[in-house]
């Protein structure tokens, strides 16, 4: 018999008061009449303890190590049906229109004659001026319309278009809107107060069953049922369909700090658990013995698995070999599975729900696949890849992102198994399609961009084939055309989010569905040549949006090599301008309130409905943000009905 399950039997036994010994003794002969094995010892330990509790004089005894876990589950669950009822009005309030509901869940093709509506903008002009009187790429374009041109949104029938906005859900109420400025606070580099706070409470949540009537040296069991009860978070965050996620409208790549958190917690556990049976083991000279049991040896393999996923998980790795990161999370996920079937008859429910989020998000993975053939330009002022994507041209929102497999030899040998993420650059629904920006940041997208950049002279675009799944992130329930202002604050190849929401916007305000009365944005860049090949684009968005004015302001922070790419009065309008240095947020946020307050105020709407600022660039732009956000005057920011910051 092992010394160490009778132990573990004894303990178990000892809890019910009055019947201690009878206990011991079944426990013990119910070890022996096993293979001997701590876990079989553990499981009878238990059931005598229930047995003897439920004798006549016998004091009850505590809560199996299940209860214990399962009740920690159950608590955890419900912080997230507390969040989920908390941002449920804005779960609803997409639901105002179908269209808004479905978008952004399956890329598709759709013929563009198809989705041509009709409507169009007509303008009534006055007496004493002509349309030719008018420039809209001077600062007189939207005081022009509203002056000399009446404009109107016309259905295909000829009727005037009736505006149908999107009902506005503030993110947080009036009240504690103090608070969200403290939980927006950085504690460092990308952790925000309400991350640390999350964790904190995770972390709380289960101290309790790690050492409530159990010693972590001498019983190990417990740390067995927290890595069970914990696995299944493990891989509800971390999968690219997030369910939680989902459910509170964000992003999977919003909540994966969990994902990692709860990781750290079952690499803890677990190691506390098998570590600690094998060194009584050890001390009892029966490794060898116990090992050979299948459960044992089992959960061996369960505790490599765990520990090889975190030495492969980790910062160094996933830059210098992500798919070597990516390859033993697939077949270690994979395997856990097995193991927690195999190894304790109690994991079976754990493991039934790892089972049930992989397969699902590989589902999902599945039918959000699409091959494509792509067309390859570099744009060299920005040192990125244009990737055009013509047969997929809708079924995403605006901020979401695709993850890119390109099918070429030119990617090298390996270069087709790789996968990355990029936000897309364009508008749903739209003529040209699905654009990509790639920046160059690494070997994969500095051999794409190489060979874009290898086309003969005859043919100057790259065709290639591509596979595209997506589109994943983005949003959430936030719906930007329900706001009253919308700032966009971007560096680099981070102009991928304000190119496809500005756009969206711009559409949706013509078919008469935005709240939208005032929209900026300010892009840093390196180089001022980098506005050359986007000039085009804005000076687009800027005639397109007539009922809606557009601020663009792109800051170079490198002195100019050689000419200078614009002449001195390129720039004759304040819609459009080009400044050296580096752009004070705080003064830009500012100015739009002021300037989003005075058209609300003159327009028929009764409050303003917020101000939406998306960031897209490194981190430490998107911390900036958020602290030059957070120094806005109370009162300010009531008075244009809150400021919500969302970073990609």
């Amino acid at each position: 018999m092992s010394t160490i399950a009778a132990s573990f039997a004894a303990r178990a036994a000892a809890a019910a008061a009055g019947a201690g010994s009878t206990a011991t003794s079944n426990a013990s002969t119910s070890s022996g009449a096993g293979n001997g094995t701590a876990t079989n010892a553990a499981t009878a330990g238990a059931d005598t303890t229930g047995a003897a509790a439920g004798g006549g004089g016998a004091a009850p005894a505590g809560p199996s190590d299940f209860q214990i876990v399962w009740s920690i589950d159950i608590i955890l669950l419900g912080v997230f049906a507390l969040l989920f009822l908390l941002r449920l009005p804005r779960f609803l309030a997409r639901m105002y229109r179908f269209s808004e509901w479905t978008s952004g869940l399956i890329l598709r093709n759709r013929p563009y004659n198809m989705r041509t509506s009709g409507r169009h903008v007509q303008f009534s002009v006055g007496n004493n001026a002509s349309m030719n009187d008018i420039d809209i790429s001077t600062d007189d374009s939207h005081a022009m319309y509203q002056e000399k041109a009446f404009a109107q949104r016309i259905s295909a029938t000829g009727a005037q278009v009736q505006g149908s906005y999107p009902p506005h859900v503030s993110n947080c109420i009036t009240f504690f809107r103090p608070l969200l400025k403290l939980m927006h606070a950085r504690i460092e580099t990308g952790v925000s107060l309400s991350h640390v706070a999350m964790m904190v409470v995770w972390t709380g949540a289960l101290i309790f069953p790690a050492f409530y009537m159990t010693e972590a040296f001498t019983d190990p069991i417990r740390f067995g049922w927290i890595t069970a009860s914990q696995l299944p978070f493990v891989y509800a965050f971390g999968t690219k369909n997030n369910v939680l996620g989902t459910f509170l409208g964000i992003g999977y790549e919003k909540i994966n700090f969990m994902h990692r958190h709860a990781g750290r917690i079952v690499l803890v556990s677990v190691n506390v658990h098998g570590l600690g049976y094998i060194y009584q083991w050890c001390l009892a000279s029966s490794f060898m013995e116990e090992i050979a049991n299948p459960q044992c040896y089992w959960g061996l393999i369960g505790l490599i698995c765990i520990d090889t996923l975190f030495l492969f998980s980790t910062e160094f790795v996933r830059k210098k070999a992500y798919n070597i990161f990516l390859a033993t999370h697939i077949s270690a996920l994979t395997v856990l599975v097995i193991v927690m079937l195999n190894h304790f008859s109690g994991a079976i429910p754990w493991a039934y729900a790892c089972a049930a989020f992989y397969l699902f998000d590989l589902l999902l993975r599945i039918t959000k696949t699409r091959v494509s053939t792509a067309t390859l330009r570099v744009i060299p002022e920005l040192g990125v890849t244009r990737v055009e994507i013509p047969n997929i041209n809708s079924g995403w929102r605006a901020g979401q992102h695709v993850r890119l497999r390109v099918l070429s030899s030119g990617m090298g040998v390996f270069g087709w198994s790789e996968v990355h993420p990029f936000t897309i650059a364009s508008v749903a629904d739209g003529p040209e399609g699905m654009v990509l920006l790639c920046k160059k940041a690494g070997s994969w997208t500095n051999r794409l961009y190489s060979m874009a950049n290898s086309s003969s002279s005859e043919e100057n675009d790259r065709k290639v084939s591509v596979m595209v799944q997506g589109p994943y992130g983005g949003l959430g329930n936030c719906m930007v055309s329900s706001f009253s202002a919308a700032t966009f604050i971007c560096g680099g190849s981070g102009i991928t989010l304000a190119t496809s929401a500005m756009q969206e916007i711009i559409q949706k305000d013509l078919n008469g569905e935005s709240r939208v009365k005032s929209i900026e944005l300010i892009w840093t860049v390196q180089d001022a040549a980098a506005l050359v090949p986007m000039l085009p684009l804005f000076t687009s968005m800027i005639q397109q949006s007539v009922f809606t004015p557009i601020r663009i302001s792109v800051f170079y922070t490198r002195a100019p090599i050689g000419k200078f790419p614009f002449a001195e009065d390129f720039f004759r309008s304040t819609s459009l301008t080009l400044s050296p240095g580096r752009p004070k947020f705080h003064k830009h946020l500012e100015e739009t309130i002021t300037r989003t307050t005075a058209l609300v105020s003159g327009s028929n709407s009764v409050n303003a409905c917020g101000l939406f600022v998306g960031v897209c660039g490194p981190v430490a732009l998107a911390d900036g943000v958020f602290a030059d956000a957070g120094k806005i005057d109370p009162y300010r920011r009531d008075q244009i009905g809150g400021v919500e910051v969302h970073a990609e």
